[in-house]
């Protein structure tokens, strides 16, 4: 898919099938946030062996979700590293939830983001300190509610709003954080099978 503005539409299988990988992933969400950036760099700062970042950064080059950008020489090495990138500095998939035919590959993905949620947790608690209130960097919650239209529109308008928090936050002297969200209607069957046990 092209990019739209400062936005790349992920809608090709091949791509959305690249991405149920938690560490491929996590690549073009760092190159997204933090881009461009060698092997070296990715490799130190998502705590990956860097054989293991060249296997997914091919695979991602392949379908077109990165691309080498440029070239550094650093003092002292003998070839230059190539730099990558993501095609825009947004990377979409939202689009693909309506797609019939994506649904599985979609699927797929969300588990990998919710697998790689499940490490960003954890480990957040090795990286920084946490903090607690205004300034809080850790934390979850699940909850079930019953929204009506107007309710759900207000839940939506907040999401949307956190994203764009994010997206825009390139402060370099801020800390890095991960945010993972799931939305999804659960079963609605709350009439009992049978009268027995009813409360009366």
């Amino acid at each position: 898919m092209t990019p739209t503005g400062d936005s790349y539409w992920i809608l090709d299988p091949e791509q959305i099938q690249c991405l149920a990988s938690a560490p491929r992933m996590t690549i073009v969400d760092r190159l997204a946030a933090d881009g461009p950036m060698s092997v070296d760099d990715l490799a130190r700062v998502i705590g990956m062996k860097q054989t293991a970042v060249y296997h997914h950064i091919h695979k991602l080059e392949a379908v077109g979700l990165v691309r080498a950008t440029d070239r550094r020489l650093l003092p002292g090495a003998r070839k230059p590293q190539f730099l990558y990138a993501t095609p825009a500095p947004r990377m979409r998939m939202s689009s693909a939830l309506s797609q019939r035919h994506l649904r599985q590959g979609v699927v797929r993905c969300a588990g990998a983001a919710l697998r790689q949620a499940d490490r960003d947790f954890s480990e957040g608690f090795a990286h920084r300190p946490v903090h607690d209130g205004a300034d809080r960097n850790h934390g979850f919650f699940r909850l079930i509610g019953r929204p009506d239209a107007t309710t759900l529109e207000k839940i939506n308008g907040h999401l949307t709003a956190i994203h764009e928090l994010l997206a825009q936050s390139d402060n370099r002297n801020g800390s890095p954080i991960a945010l993972s969200w799931a939305m999804a209607p659960v079963s609605d069957d709350t009439n009992p099978k049978s009268k027995e046990g009813t409360l009366r």
